[in-house]
C-alpha cells in the first residue's frame, strides 16, 4: 500500500482525499499519480522509498486499469446484443443475406414502387394512406375502403400528388382509418426486405434492411 514518509510536510494522502471528495471527475488513474507523485516529494531523504516497491505499485495499478477497460468493453458488447440472449453478436449475424419483415413505417424510396403492408387491428370502411419526406413534409395521400382487419398489401408508385416523382430517399407512411362507426382503426405498417448489414453500437443491434436500420424486437418474420 501507499503510504507517506516521514517528514514536516502533512500528510498528502489525506490532502488529496479531502480534494477528491470535492472533485469528482478526477480519474483513478490521477489519483493514483497523485498520490505517487506526493509520497516522493514528502519521502524522508534519509529513508526513501523503495523503487522496486514503488514498480510493482504501478504494475498492480496498470492490470487492474485493464482489467477496467476490458469490463467497459464487454458491457458494450452485451448492450450492443440488445438485452436480450437472442440478439447477441453472433446470433445478430445470422441474419445477414436473409429475407425478413420488420415493423416499420419508413421505406427508401429508389424510383422504384414501394411495396408494404398495412396490419389493421379491426375492418376499416375508409383510409388515407399519407407519405411524408424526410422533413414531416406530406408529399402524397391516397384513399381507400375497405380494408379487412389484418394484413392489407399496399404500394407507392413513388409519385407525388402533383404527380411528379419524388426524389429518392427515406419516407415515412402513416394511415388514418375508421370503421363503419367512424371510430379510429389503430394498425401497424410491415415491409419486406434483406438484411444487407448488421451494426453494433451503444443503443443496439441494428439490421440494416433495404438501407434503413431496424431492431431485431422489429423483426416479425424470416425467410430463406
Amino acid at each position: 500500500m501507499l503510504s507517506a514518509g516521514v517528514g514536516n510536510a502533512a500528510d498528502p494522502a489525506a490532502s488529496l482525499a479531502s480534494n477528491t471528495s470535492k472533485r469528482s471527475n478526477i480519474g483513478q488513474k490521477d489519483i493514483f499519480l497523485k498520490l505517487l507523485v506526493a509520497q516522493m516529494q514528502n519521502q524522508d531523504p534519509l529513508k526513501p522509498q523503495d523503487a522496486t516497491q514503488m514498480s510493482s505499485q504501478l504494475a498492480q495499478f496498470n492490470m487492474v486499469e485493464q482489467q477496467t477497460t476490458s469490463n467497459k468493453l464487454l458491457e458494450k458488447l452485451v448492450a450492443a446484443g440488445g438485452g436480450s440472449s437472442n440478439a447477441q453478436p453472433g446470433n445478430a449475424a445470422s441474419y445477414l443475406g436473409r429475407s425478413v419483415t420488420v415493423n416499420q413505417d419508413q421505406v427508401n424510396f429508389d424510383g422504384s414502387t414501394q411495396n408494404f403492408t398495412a396490419v389493421l387491428d379491426a375492418p376499416a370502411t375508409e383510409a388515407l394512406v399519407f407519405v411524408f419526406d424526410a422533413s414531416g413534409n406530406p408529399v402524397r395521400s391516397m384513399a381507400l375502403s375497405n380494408l379487412s382487419a389484418g394484413k392489407n398489401a399496399l404500394a407507392w408508385d413513388g409519385l407525388t400528388d402533383s404527380g411528379a416523382t419524388a426524389p429518392k430517399g427515406k419516407y415515412t407512411i402513416q394511415i388514418s382509418a375508421t370503421n363503419v362507426s367512424g371510430a379510429e382503426v389503430t394498425y401497424k405498417i410491415q415491409r419486406s426486405g434483406v438484411v444487407d448489414a448488421v451494426r453494433f453500437n451503444a443503443s443496439g443491434t441494428e439490421l440494416m434492411v433495404g438501407g434503413i436500420p431496424a431492431t431485431i424486437a422489429d423483426v416479425k418474420e424470416i425467410r430463406l
